[in-house]
């Protein structure tokens, strides 16, 4: 061995003490010691940031389906086309020479390196966003933007916490106090996957999607409102509260109820991407809407999405254990369609079918109001089951599946005719009865932006404590309209187009239900696909006025205040739901191009984590359960 390899064996030797010293100094954290084998561990936890963020954005079905009462249930390779050594040392790729660093020298390099910066620059989330972020923080990387772990965590959390809030209630077969990995759902596509799967599905799906459009209003020179900005400070500050009345650290707080590695940039990133995305649609839909011509053709596309259809049905238990248990409830089915020629006839079959629900009802009502007698309440329970015979459904919406639909929607099916649909999920069968054909959506709707300047209260002003109505002086009306006239007149001033009324809206309104300032999706001022009777008659009648065309502006006065309106359509209900559509597919299109690259290894970890998690709560939730038990005795 000559004197240049003892040396440079001296340094790597060296470099491996410093390396191995670096390594006997990690923190340990739930008992885990973080090496250089990247065997890191992070939290996820269910509590949500904002549930309300979400609601509306994601375009996928998670609607509920009622009928009447019921629910109706890597590393990438260079290619190498030609390699060899040729003897002077330098290997040839694609023809192009370059020099061969010998493997020794590159693992010193990668040694220096990681002196500097640290083994845990490489190993350990450090819970930081954007250019802050460290390589081992990466869960996923969609368009120009990388995920953190972090954020892969408070979107899991929101996502599981939606889900079993809407469990508790019934309206999913998923038990909260049980293995996800060991319970079953379908995808999309009728796939039987597990609810862990389906929430790691969801969560990515609502990752790609707020990236993508938080992506595009980056390169639109979209920005967060002051409103907007405000609500996340608070938000923020909130956090700061509460952490410190617990004696802890922010950033511990937050990664506390959300999981590790998330941070107070974290949150503020998430709520950033929420509002621009918001945003970004908003401009979107003020300066894309569809041409008549669009319209009319996706129409002959999908006409029977636009049309509803009224029926009558009969619920019964359905039991699909075994073979035999199928059997019977088969039986009890055949024996109640034979019985079903009307709708009263269902009616008459109440009595039998809902039999044990009406008893569990009626127990109910008497223990509400003890002057109810036993018959009273039974007879109030059958009368509940008995008005809720009939159901609605739309085209687009297949509560009893695509065969139930087709048959229902079917005009050369005749009324009068009996089917059936069986959820062996739910446990439940469902027997429809057609009683009619169905009919196009022709309710009149408008659409309107509008802005609202409401008087200014002070001490003369006087709130009714019975209705809460407030009662203002004339001067204080009087200030609102000159208000409302002067927003008025900045957008006449300017270039006079719906996005810029939109903006202004987003400014001045009072209204927090058709801005961002409220915690829906709405932007602009927008009220799309009204149906009469649902606004105030001021707002109303100046939005049906047949003379309206679109980009007319007034100013009204209601009991509210001054709304400043900007005309956008007068039409039936089933076109309004046409321009939505369009442009909802316009979306699905954008997310569906976007790029995302995972590590799966990364998302695997943070899975494993959760169960971890969630198997302790439920232990721990099931003990003190036991505790109560006890010490009642």
């Amino acid at each position: 061995m000559d004197e240049k390899e003892n040396k440079l064996n001296e340094e790597m030797s060296v470099d491996n003490d410093v390396n191995q010293e670096n390594d006997s100094t990690l923190e340990e954290k739930d008992g885990v010691k973080y090496e250089t084998n990247d065997n890191w561990k992070f939290d996820a936890e269910a509590p949500t940031l904002n549930d309300e963020m979400f609601e509306g954005i994601d375009d996928s079905d998670k609607s509920q389906n009622y009928v009447g009462n019921k629910y109706a249930a890597q590393d990438s390779a260079m290619p190498v086309n030609e390699a060899y050594n040729n003897g002077n040392n330098q290997i040839v790729i694609n023809k192009e020479p370059l020099k061969f660093i010998p493997l020794a020298i590159f693992v010193a390099a990668v040694i220096a390196a990681l002196i500097v910066l640290g083994v845990r620059y490489y190993t350990v989330p450090n819970g930081k966003e954007g250019d802050m972020m460290n390589p081992a923080s990466v869960v996923a990387t969609i368009e120009d933007n990388k995920v953190s772990v972090g954020m892969y965590n408070l979107y899991f959390s929101s996502v599981v916490s939606q889900y079993e809030q809407y469990a508790n209630y019934g309206y999913y077969d998923l038990d909260t106090s049980k293995d996800y990995s060991e319970q079953y759902t379908t995808d999309e596509d009728g796939n039987q996957i597990t609810w862990l799967e389906f929430f790691q599905q969801e969560t990515l799906n609502q990752i790609k999607t707020y990236n993508t459009f938080y992506s595009a209003a980056l390169k639109d020179g979209i920005t967060l409102t002051s409103t907007q900005q405000d609500t996340i400070d608070e938000q923020i500050e909130s956090f700061k509260t509460t952490a410190s009345e617990e004696g802890v650290a922010l950033d511990d707080y937050i990664a506390d109820i959300f999981g590790d590695y998330c941070s107070e940039d974290t949150v503020r990133l998430y709520m950033e991407q929420f509002y621009l995305t918001v945003n970004y649609r908003g401009k979107y839909a003020a300066e894309n809407r569809p041409s008549e011509e669009e319209i009319t053709n996706y129409y002959n596309e999908h006409q029977t999405d636009y049309y509803q259809i009224n029926f009558s049905y009969l619920a019964t238990s359905y039991d699909a254990t075994s073979d035999e248990t199928k059997a019977e409830s088969e039986k009890q089915i055949q024996e109640y369609m034979s019985q079903i020629t009307d709708r009263q006839s269902i009616i008459d079959l109440v009595p039998t079918a809902y039999a044990d629900y009406i008893e569990q009802d009626a127990a109910s009502y008497m223990e509400s109001d003890s002057t109810l007698t036993e018959e009273e309440a039974e007879e109030q329970a059958l009368e509940t089951y008995e008005a809720n015979v009939d159901g609605t459904i739309y085209g687009s919406e297949s509560p009893f599946g695509e065969d139930i639909n087709d048959w229902l929607f079917d005009e050369n099916e005749p009324t009068g005719t009996v089917k059936y649909y069986v959820n062996e999920e739910t446990g439940y069968a469902y027997i429809i009865l057609k009683t009619e054909q169905a009919t196009r959506i022709e309710d009149e709707t408008y659409s309107v932006r509008h802005i609202l300047i409401m008087p200014e209260t002070d001490d003369e002003s006087q709130t009714d404590e019975t209705t809460g109505e407030t009662t203002y002086t004339d001067e204080q009306w009087a200030a609102a309209e000159e208000k409302a006239e002067n927003i008025l007149n900045e957008y006449n001033e300017g270039d006079k187009t719906e996005y810029a009324f939109a903006l202004l809206a987003e400014a001045n309104s009072a209204d927090t239900a058709s801005t961002t300032a409220g915690s829906s999706d709405a932007f602009g001022g927008l009220y799309e696909g009204v149906g009469l009777g649902e606004m105030v008659s001021e707002f109303e009648s100046w939005a049906t006025d047949d003379t309206r065309q679109y980009g007319d502006t007034g100013i009204v006065k209601s009991e509210h205040g001054y709304h400043i309106m900007f005309f956008i359509d007068d039409c039936p209900s089933y076109e309004a739901q046409i321009i939505t559509d369009l442009r909802n597919e316009q979306f699905d299109k954008m997310t569906e191009n976007a790029q995302i690259d995972l590590h799966d290894s990364v998302i695997e970890k943070a899975n494993e984590k959760f169960l971890e998690k969630k198997k302790a709560e439920n232990a721990s939730a099931s003990d003190n359960t036991a505790s109560e038990t006890t010490s009642s005795y």
